[in-house]
C-alpha cells in the first residue's frame, strides 16, 4: 500500500489533452478494421469485474476453509487454509493494476482495508522478542477489545502499536496471511516461511500462545471484511454496476487515462520500488508476502495484470486493447511498448525460475543491492523501462501522464 507522493501527483496532476472521437482518430495505419477508443473501454471494464469476481470467488473458498479450520483445527485443516489463501492471492494480484486510476479501489478505505503493507506483527499478535520468547501483545491478547467487524475496520491504520500508522494494519490478505503463518523470523538460507503452529487455534490444555478462542475469532472476522469488501468491488464493476456505469459514461480520452495511469503507477512505482527495490535495500521485512514467502507470485501477478490492461486480456476474455491503439496511432511506438512489456515478464519469470522449496524471495533479495545486476535489480528496470514506453504510448493517444 506504500505510494510516492509525488508520483501520485504525477499522475493525478498531469493534464489531459482533448482530442476528437472521430473515426479519423481511430483509423489505424495499416489499414486493418479500426479499433474504436469505445470498444477498448467496454473490454478493459469486463476486464476488471471479472478479474474482481474471480478474486471473490477464491475468496470465499478461503473463507470456507479458515471457517472449517477455527471449528475443528487441525494440522490438515490448517494447510487447506493456507493453500486456500495462496489461491486467493492470484486473481487478486492482477487487479492491482487498477490502482490509481481514480476508481473504487482507491476511493475511502477499500484498498487499505484489503491490501495494506507491511504490517507490524505486534500490532495484532504476539510476536517472538530479543531473546528468542514470545511476548504477547496485540489486538488479540488484549482483552478490553472486542473483536467484530466494527473493532478491526476501525482498528486498521489506526494509532497505538508501534505508533507507526501505515503499519497498524489490522485487516486484510497480510493480516489473514499473518495469522496463518506467524512471523517469518526463520533463517533466510532455509527457505522456510513463517511457522506459526496449528496449536495456536486449540483452546484448552493443549493449544499454544493464550487466547486462542480470540485468534479464531480475529481470523474468521478478517475474512469476512476481506469477502465483503471484494463483493462491493465486484457490485458496483458488473454490468449495470455504479462505478461501471460511472466509468462509461467518461470522455473517452479520461476514461483511456485513467486506464493508462494505473499501470504506469504499477510499474514504474509500487511494483518496481515500493515492492522490489525497497526490499532489496531494506529487508525481507518489507517483502509484500513476506509471512508466506508468497512474495515472487505477487510480482509476477501484479505484472500480468499490467499486461491484462495493455493487451486487453483475462482468462478467456480477449477484446480490443490499449496496444491496439497505440498501434494504430504509431506503429514503431507499440512495438516499443509490446517489446518492454514482454522484457518485463521475462524478467520476473527469471526470478520465478530461481525459487524453489528451499530457495524464496529472501534469498534473492539478501544475495543482492540496488547497484549489483542481481535478477531482482534487471527486473526492476525493465519495469520502470516499461513505465516509460506506456507514458510515451499515451503521449501518440494526445495523453499526458
Amino acid at each position: 500500500m506504500k505510494v510516492n507522493v509525488k508520483v501520485i501527483a504525477l499522475i493525478t496532476g498531469a493534464i489531459l489533452s482533448i482530442v476528437s472521437c472521430s473515426s479519423d482518430d481511430d483509423a489505424p495505419a495499416n489499414g486493418n478494421e479500426t479499433v474504436t477508443k469505445s470498444a477498448v473501454i467496454k473490454n478493459y471494464a469486463n476486464i476488471v469485474y471479472q478479474s474482481y469476481k474471480d478474486s471473490y470467488d477464491r475468496a470465499l473458498e478461503m473463507q470456507t476453509a479458515i471457517n472449517a479450520f477455527v471449528d475443528n483445527p487441525t494440522e490438515n485443516g490448517f494447510q487447506a487454509a493456507k493453500n486456500a489463501w495462496l489461491a486467493a492471492r492470484e486473481p487478486y494480484g492482477q487487479t492491482e493494476a487498477y490502482r490509481e486510476s481514480n476508481g473504487p479501489i482507491d476511493e475511502g478505505k477499500t484498498e487499505g482495508q484489503l491490501n495494506a503493507w507491511p504490517l507490524d506483527e505486534n500490532y495484532i499478535d504476539y510476536v517472538r522478542d530479543n531473546s528468542g520468547g514470545v511476548t504477547s501483545e496485540g489486538i488479540i491478547n488484549n482483552t478490553s477489545i472486542t473483536i467484530d467487524e466494527t473493532a478491526l475496520i476501525g482498528l486498521n491504520e489506526g494509532a497505538g502499536g508501534n505508533g507507526v500508522l501505515d503499519k497498524n494494519i489490522s485487516t486484510g490478505y497480510h493480516a489473514i496471511e499473518f495469522l496463518l503463518w506467524g512471523q517469518d523470523f526463520a533463517d533466510p538460507s532455509n527457505g522456510l516461511p513463517g511457522q506459526r503452529a496449528y496449536t495456536d487455534y486449540i483452546t484448552g490444555s493443549s493449544g499454544t500462545n493464550q487466547n486462542q478462542d480470540r485468534r479464531g475469532t480475529y481470523l474468521k472476522v478478517v475474512t469476512s471484511i476481506l469477502v465483503k469488501d471484494l463483493k462491493s468491488l465486484v457490485d458496483t464493476w458488473v454490468e449495470g454496476g455504479v462505478y461501471r456505469n460511472t466509468f462509461l459514461a467518461l470522455p473517452e480520452d479520461e476514461a483511456l487515462k485513467n486506464m493508462m495511469a494505473g499501470i504506469f503507477f504499477m510499474t514504474g512505482e509500487e511494483l518496481s520500488t515500493e515492492r522490489m527495490a525497497v526490499a532489496v535495500e531494506q529487508n525481507q521485512e518489507d517483502e509484500h508476502s513476506c509471512f508466506s514467502d508468497n512474495t515472487h507470485r505477487d510480482i509476477y501477478t501484479n505484472a500480468k495484470g499490467v499486461n491484462n490492461v495493455l493487451f486487453g486480456e483475462y482468462g478467456n476474455i480477449s477484446g480490443p486493447s490499449l496496444y491496439d491503439l497505440v498501434k494504430q496511432a504509431d506503429a514503431d511506438q507499440a512495438e516499443k511498448l509490446k517489446v518492454a512489456a514482454a522484457l518485463s515478464i521475462s524478467r520476473i519469470n527469471t526470478i520465478l525460475s530461481n525459487i524453489s522449496d528451499t530457495k524464496k524471495f529472501d534469498q534473492l533479495i539478501e544475495e543482492e543491492t540496488l547497484t549489483s545486476g542481481g535478477i531482482v535489480i534487471q527486473a526492476v528496470l525493465a519495469l520502470r523501462d516499461q513505465a516509460k514506453e506506456i507514458s510515451a504510448s499515451a503521449s501518440k493517444l494526445n495523453i499526458t501522464l
